[in-house]
């Protein structure tokens, strides 16, 4: 995983919450919706998902469909993740939907004109933003460990966030500060705060201390 804050000429406001396990899935709904990361770009598919999420092959196994910017992917050995690049991952989904989604499945050929191809190549390794979308059991799968490492959103995308959260999801953030120095839960909802920066970082830990 790649620091989103590792290049020094541009740092975004880093807000880290340490919470209650049980309210970890209020985070989900930022992740179905889609998130940015920093990460390497230029590999495949495969090797990203290796490598952002730590995903092996019973992972891998599990996510059965996978899209590049609205384009069903069939093979993810050649596909290629590039700068800017929208990944969407979902486990099996029901119906003639789903079946015909589903990465090399019998009727992946229903979609012939829609499925990615990939037209570059593998390049020299480089780093850049790719927003990342997760849905249903992957969100479980995988949400925890994205947003341990960090996900760049906008700041009124995160403040229509929390002006959603009801009081369990409050009473369940032990712990919440913004670049390093506390900050009270009334400021989140405060609506003028979020216009003072564009975008920011967002990472979430249930872990007894947030690093």
């Amino acid at each position: 995983m790649v620091d989103i804050n590792s290049n020094p000429a541009k740092l975004f406001p880093h807000l880290a919450f340490l919470v209650d396990e049980k309210i970890l899935y209020h985070f989900f709904l930022l992740l179905q919706q889609g998130v940015m990361v920093k990460s390497r770009i230029g590999c495949s598919v495969l090797l990203f998902l290796q490598e952002q999420f730590g995903a092996g092959p019973d992972i891998i196994e599990k996510i059965q469909s996978i899209m590049i910017d609205g384009k069903p992917v069939d093979d993810i050995r050649t596909a290629l993740i590039k700068d800017g690049t929208t990944l969407a991952l979902s486990a099996a989904m029901p119906g003639l939907v789903g079946a015909t989604l589903r990465r090399g499945g019998a009727y992946s050929s229903f979609r012939s004109t829609i499925t990615y191809q990939e037209s570059g190549t593998t390049s020299t390794p480089s780093f850049g933003f790719v927003k990342i979308k997760l849905f249903n059991l992957l969100m479980e799968e995988l949400g925890p460990k994205l947003l341990n490492n960090g996900i760049l959103i906008r700041s009124i995308d995160f403040f229509n966030f929390v002006a959603e959260q009801d009081q369990e999801f409050w009473r369940g953030c032990r712990q919440i500060t913004l670049n390093a120095k506390p900050i009270d839960a009334g400021q989140l909802q405060n609506p003028t705060w979020h216009k003072v920066m564009d975008q920011l970082v967002i990472s979430v830990s249930s872990e007894s201390r947030i690093e």
